[in-house]
Parts: C-alpha cells; structure tokens; sequence
C-alpha cells in the first residue's frame, strides 16, 4: 500500500502545473532559438544571394521573422493569456498554444508544427530549412533553396554559400581553412581564402579594402578579440559568418534576435 501512494504522488507530481509550465517555457526558448538561427540564415542569404535569389523575398522573410520575434520572444513573462492568444497585426493566427501547437508566420505559412519536438521547419517562403531540426545529423538548407550543409552541428562538414561556393571543408575545427565567395583575386585557381588557421589567436586572415575608386584590394591582419574562435563557436557557421559580414560593415537585422548576446554565435539545441 505504501508502495502505491508513493507511485501514485510520483504519478501526481509529473504532471503538476509547475513542471509542464517548466516544460512548456523550454518548448518557447527552443522555438526562440530556432528563429533566431534561421534570421541569421535568411541574412546571409539577402546579403550573399546566388544569381537569381528574389532578394526583395529574402527582406519580406526578415520582416516576418522580426514580427514573431517581437511578438512570441521577445516578451518578458509570456502570460496565460498571451500563449493561448497569440496573433500577428493582421489578425493571422501565431499559435493557439505557444508551449505545444503548431507556431505559423504572418503570412499563414508553417513554421513548425510543435515547439521543442523533433520536426520540419520551414522558412516564410514555404521551403525547408531542415526535415529534422532537433538532430545534427541531417542536412540544411537555405532560404533559396540551396544546400548549406549535408550534417548540421557535425564536427569537420563542409558548409555551402547560397550560390554553391565553399564556406569551409571543417565547420567545427579551430584552425580550419575558410573561403570567400569569390575567386581568387591573383587569378589562381579556387576560391579566395580568408584564412589558413581561422579563429586562431595572432595567426593571419586575408582582410578586403577598397580604394576610393571601388578597387578590391587585400591586406593580412592578425586574428585577434572578437575573431578568436574555439570549436564549438565554429559550429555555427552562419554566426561567424555574420561576424565576418560586420567587418565591412554590412547591415544585418540578426542582431535584434539576441540582443544581449554579443558576437551571436552558439547552434541552438
């Protein structure tokens, strides 16, 4: 008897308020996470586009990922009220349970169709960004369409431009070769690197200059502070890529997606 009541306040507290709002909040920092990963994805792909990638698309895609953040994410407590009512300014529906249904963006589409679960997640334009999200074992894709990687969150993969061009042979490996998405600019062959050892303290990295005529120009520069990478960071290969975008002042809007954090690298999990 005393071995039933035991089991019985087991069973009782598994499913206690507390717990499956513990739960549920988890749920909503995964799906958060997940946003935010695919803003960096959709940023790269509006600023590196392949030849014939609708980059006015990509710029409405960073609008509705900004307005999920905004409205989902970005709130400090997210109340009752607020998780089982949740829609867009147009009177679209964001989910009708925030902790455990389906999350869709403004323009109706799916993002995906439970929060912390193993599922498919889809961009604003309807395509795949991965057919698993949660295991780092499958493949990746970007907003075009376009393959990123064959193993997302695998240590030594090859990572893909949106126009096909290398991004590197070692996602995950400090001290990797990383390329431009460019040719070389001696005229060899294969694409221009940015380093031999990226993320290594104090080793060299090829850094682009313009003339005042427009005129590329290149010069070596020391790996140093916000360059310095270990390999985890170098997993998240779309983050440090931003970092990279940022050291000519490209605009991105990635940054609101985690305001506190400050060079934006780390793969959700």
């Amino acid at each position: 008897m005393r071995y039933a009541r035991l089991l019985a306040l087991s069973l009782l507290l598994s499913f206690s308020p507390a717990l499956f709002a513990r739960e549920g909040s988890a749920n909503v920092s995964s799906a958060c996470a997940t946003l935010e990963f695919m803003a960096k994805m959709v940023s790269l792909n509006a600023m590196l586009p392949a030849d014939f990638d609708d980059v006015g698309e990509m710029n409405i895609m960073v609008d509705a990922l900004a307005e999920l953040n905004q409205l989902a994410c970005q709130p400090v407590i997210l109340t009752g009220y607020r998780r089982g009512n949740s829609y867009y300014g147009n009177g679209s529906l964001i989910s009708n349970d925030l902790y455990h249904k389906a999350w869709y963006f403004p323009n109706g589409q799916l993002f995906m169709t439970e929060p912390g679960v193993d599922t498919t997640i889809y961009y604003p334009n309807g395509r795949i960004m991965a057919y698993h999200w949660m295991h780092g074992d499958q493949a990746l894709f970007w907003p075009n369409g376009a393959m990123a990687t064959n193993y997302f969150r695998a240590y030594d993969e090859t990572w893909y431009y949106p126009d096909g061009n290398i991004i590197t042979y070692e996602a995950g490996y400090a001290g990797g070769r990383w390329f431009y998405p460019f040719q070389r600019l001696d005229g060899g062959v294969g694409q221009e690197v940015i380093s031999s050892n990226w993320g290594i303290e104090d080793e060299g990295f090829t850094f682009l200059n313009f003339t005042n005529q427009g005129q590329l120009f290149t010069a070596r520069e020391r790996i140093r502070r916000k360059l310095i990478f270990d390999d985890i960071d170098l997993l998240d290969v779309p983050g440090v890529l931003l970092i990279i975008t940022r050291l000519y002042q490209a605009v991105d809007t990635a940054k609101q997606f985690a305001p506190a954090d400050v060079n934006i690298t780390g793969a959700p999990f």
